[in-house]
């Protein structure tokens, strides 16, 4: 049985210290994203459960994680868009090893590289991503506000990433309804393991 994670607590020094040390060595800022509750929690499971690991122990979890909440993004997408259009469509998510160049690996969706850490920006970047695929690809504007009928944008808020329509500055739709990802789960790298397992 796992034990419990206690609240996250943003302001523990060993914890702030652990970030700004994945942040020299990461693309990504982590501490950045500490606003948002879920990549805070994210973050904060990883310290509780790893300890202070290296970022080459971090980085291989931050990509799986990505990777999870990215590819529920696209399930839910591709589920809306054949519900709406009748089409059935591919879109890969795709994953890169980490790389000296990319030390936490890289996700991607369609052409836009996802980059978050909280789900709603990696579920706005996957939307982007899915977007610019079905543009370039299929020639399909996805998805149209119902009122204006043109092509919205989305735009990560502290609910959750939300379709919003730019003529009527409105909110439409989430771009995934709540639930937990399709795939991953705590962020555990192990004694004699690298994080990608």
């Amino acid at each position: 049985m796992k034990a419990v994670v206690p609240p996250p607590d943003p302001a523990d020094q060993a914890f702030r210290t652990w970030l700004r040390t994945l942040a020299a060595s990461l693309d990504t800022d982590p501490e950045d994203a500490l606003a948002s509750p879920d990549a805070l929690a994210f973050l904060w499971s990883a310290f509780v459960e790893n300890g202070a690991m290296p970022p080459s122990y971090f980085a291989p979890l931050l990509g799986g994680h990505r990777l999870a909440h990215a590819q529920q993004a696209v399930t839910a997408m591709l589920t809306q868009v054949h519900t709406e259009t009748g089409r059935r469509l591919d879109v890969p998510v795709r994953q890169t090893p980490p790389t000296e160049r990319e030390p936490e690996g890289t996700v991607h969706v369609g052409p836009e590289p996802v980059q978050g850490i909280g789900p709603a920006g990696i579920h706005a970047e996957a939307a982007e991503g899915f977007q610019c695929l079905l543009a370039d690809r299929h020639r399909l504007i996805w998805p149209l506000c119902p009122d204006h009928h043109i092509g919205l944008h989305a735009t990560r808020t502290a609910s959750g990433a939300v379709w919003t329509c730019s003529a009527g500055d409105h909110t439409v739709r989430p771009v995934v309804q709540a639930g937990p990802p399709t795939a991953g789960g705590a962020p555990t790298a192990g004694p004699g393991r690298s994080g990608s397992g």
